[in-house]
C-alpha cells in the first residue's frame, strides 16, 4: 500500500478539528441561549432561593 504524506495530516486535522469545532460551536450557541432578562434572572434566582434543599433524590 503506498501511503501519503498528507494522509497523516489529514486524519491529524480530523481528530484535533472536529472535537474543537464542535466544542467553539456548543460554547456559542449555549452562551446564546443562557442569557436571560433581569427579571426572568431575578425571578429564577428567588424560586432557586425559595426552593432550596427542598429538593428530593429519588
Amino acid at each position: 500500500m503506498d501511503w501519503d504524506i498528507a494522509d497523516g495530516w489529514v486524519w491529524a486535522l480530523v481528530i484535533i478539528g472536529g472535537p474543537l469545532l464542535i466544542g467553539i460551536f456548543m460554547a456559542v450557541y449555549s452562551s446564546r441561549r443562557r442569557r436571560l432578562s433581569r427579571v426572568e434572572q431575578e425571578v429564577s434566582d428567588r424560586v432557586a432561593h425559595e426552593n432550596w434543599g427542598k429538593e428530593q433524590i429519588r
